[in-house]
């Protein structure tokens, strides 16, 4: 029986001499890749299974890469010389739904309860990123060490890409359980950890909105929609398609009725300068016509982030985000006096920790709040507040007199 250094070069090229031909490994005793004259190849083990000599095919080339097919072999092997006949395991694997199978019931079942930017950002990832790497595995052979090599790799390149993936996959796995498609508590994306998050979140300051609304008025002229929406962002703190996909009808005297948000239904209340704008809007009042319908149901997006960044640019504010005006609103609320449940309502948040990662601090409030913080305690505690006379030593930093 000849050998070889069986690599995913040599699997490739290799081909038949017009008979059947197995190329084993010499890293593995007993697996290797058979061609059959008529070219396909695929992967084998060869072992004495009751007496008897068996080769068992693991999968085909192509649909299954070298590395998890030695894997694969090397965990038959062991059972084989356990006592047991991967064999029939084999025969039950094949019988068993593929992922891609399972991801049509999943969708079958699942997509009439989510939104439609939902639906469509599921099955971009599954197309993508997950059907290519698990589509033609059984459902139930997906095993951690699959998911944590597909995670690694995917994360290379595009790791929030790969922590959305993962998160897809891993909810495919608790309804396969649910559905007892899979036996309880064996989610192969159990123990793996996510990417860490990219904190690039900002909020303007007074100056910087003072900044973005001279930008703003400059650039009137030339997109009056994509100025006005970024004004109704940032006075309302929504979320863009919220403003963006929004109808008259949705427009009461006092509130902005959003019919489905990220959170469901709900209500964002206006305030003064907020009703005053969208009253001075110069479009029809129709109740099915939309408040900006050059970009209204995903139309007209190069329009608006070629206005944004123009806008940043003029404003001096480097690399903002459409989304940090919603941070800017949460924070100006908190820095006004407001406490986190209430911002958290205005923005249709469900957790309050979910609010407090929107609202941000400068540095002004932050030492105004240090003293007020120390006012309190220096007081309750008898201590005297007040400044040391000009020109007195006092300790500084590690106690040292300066």
């Amino acid at each position: 029986m000849s050998t070889f250094d069986l690599t995913p070069r040599l699997a490739r090229e290799a081909k038949s001499n017009g008979k059947d031909t197995i190329l084993f490994d010499k890293a593995l005793t007993g697996f290797g890749l058979r061609i059959h004259p008529s070219g396909r190849k695929v992967w084998i083990v060869q072992a004495r299974i009751e007496g008897r000599s068996r080769r068992i095919v693991i999968a085909r080339h192509g649909e299954m890469e070298l590395a998890e097919a030695r894997r694969r072999a090397r965990d038959m092997l062991a059972r084989i010389r356990a006592g047991d006949n991967p064999a029939e395991d084999i025969r039950s694997e094949r019988e068993t739904p593929t992922l891609r199978a399972f991801a049509d019931e999943y969708l079958r079942r699942c997509e009439p309860h989510w939104k439609p930017s939902g639906r469509r950002t599921v099955r971009i990832y599954l197309k993508a990123r997950i059907l290519p790497a698990f589509g033609r595995m059984p459902r139930d052979r997906i095993g951690p060490e699959d998911v944590a090599a597909w995670f690694d790799t995917a994360s290379r390149d595009k790791p929030g890409a790969a922590n959305r993936a993962f998160e897809i996959l891993r909810a495919m796995m608790n309804r396969a359980e649910e559905w007892g498609l899979r036996e309880r508590g064996s989610n192969p994306c159990l123990g793996i950890a996510k990417n860490p998050r990219n904190h690039v979140a900002r909020f303007l300051d007074a100056d910087e909105l003072a900044r973005l609304g001279r930008a703003l008025d400059a650039r009137e002229t030339r997109w009056p929609e994509a100025v006005a929406a970024i004004r109704l962002l940032a006075l309302t703190g929504c979320r863009r398609r919220e403003v963006l996909d929004l109808r008259w009808r949705n427009i009461s005297e006092d509130a902005i009725n959003l019919e489905a948000s990220k959170t469901g239904p709900r209500a964002v209340p206006l305030g003064e300068a907020a009703r005053a704008f969208i009253a001075a809007l110069p479009v029809p009042r129709d109740p099915d016509a939309f408040l900006f319908p050059q970009h209204a149901q995903g139309k007209g997006l190069w329009v608006l982030t070629n206005c944004w960044r123009t806008v940043c640019a003029d404003a001096g504010l480097g690399r903002l985000r459409l989304h940090d005006l919603r941070h800017t609103a949460a924070s100006q609320a908190v820095m006004a006096g407001e406490n986190l449940p209430l911002v958290g309502k205005l923005l249709g948040h469900r957790r309050h920790r979910t609010t407090a990662g929107y609202a941000h601090l400068d540095d002004a409030h932050l030492v105004e709040a240090a003293e007020k913080v120390g006012t309190l305690i220096a007081e309750a505690m008898g201590l005297h507040t007040a400044p040391p006379p000009s020109g007195a030593r006092v300790r500084g930093r590690y106690g040292r007199w300066i």
